[in-house]
């Protein structure tokens, strides 16, 4: 039984012992499954014929024809002693049934496990085929109309963070010399209010987290996210 042949995968170029009676077949690698055809090594392009071939000698009258030699018998090879060598088992032999084909255009999957057919555009997992469309690209207008909800949503909430933190610093200089200022002095020496600053405070940040929480995300969504404008299809 002939040795087998190191060999290099085409895609990972992991090295593959492969048994010269699958030359001229399609395998599956083993360590990334690509498919390929194995090509002898060894194999010498074919001959030229030659212009003119050297004519029979003639044969005698009443001569007998010489029997023509029988060829000789093949080594007998069965499938398993092909396979008993350990190193030849990074290798799989690939049936023409085996391969996996598109189920719109019956060509061949590469990989075989492709999600979408690169000849056809059919998808495996919803079972439809895409479309192609001729669009144009974003220019810089369609970037600015596209960003702009996003750069306003961003500022409003930059905003009220700026509103409720110089409140919490200034509520109590806004309500003096109001109608909710007593005459009344505090530990501290001032004056004292019908209604604390601090009740103000927290009414203001009620207010302001029903507008800051959706702004905040609308902008990284905007921003972040859905940062591209939409292409539009040429008609």
């Amino acid at each position: 039984m002939s040795s087998p042949v190191e060999m290099q995968c085409p895609s990972c170029k992991e090295s593959l012992k492969i048994p010269p009676a699958v030359f001229g077949k399609k395998i599956k690698c083993k360590h990334c499954g690509h498919a390929f055809v194995v090509q002898d090594p060894n194999a010498k392009p074919p001959a030229k014929s030659a212009k003119s071939a050297k004519p029979a000698k003639p044969t005698k009258p009443g001569a007998k024809p010489a029997a023509a030699s029988p060829p000789p018998p093949p080594p007998a090879q069965t499938k398993q002693q092909m396979w008993d060598d350990e190193d030849a088992q990074n290798v799989e032999l690939i049936k023409e049934e085996d391969v996996a084909r598109c189920p719109h255009c019956a060509l061949e999957l590469d990989p075989p496990d492709a999600r979408v057919c690169i000849h056809c555009g059919f998808n495996n997992l919803t079972r439809a085929r895409a479309e192609s469309k001729r669009v144009w690209a974003p220019d810089a207008m369609d970037w600015f109309m596209h960003l702009l909800p996003g750069i306003v949503a961003l500022a409003i909430a930059i905003g009220l963070i700026v509103f409720n933190t110089i409140s919490i610093f200034s509520m109590r200089d806004w309500l003096s010399g109001s109608f909710l200022e007593m005459d009344e002095k505090d530990a501290s020496g001032r004056n004292k209010f019908y209604v604390p600053p601090g009740a103000f405070i927290f009414l203001l940040l009620g207010l302001s987290l029903p507008m800051f929480i959706p702004s905040v995300k609308f902008a990284f969504r905007r921003l972040a996210i859905d940062y591209r404008p939409a292409e539009k299809v040429k008609t």
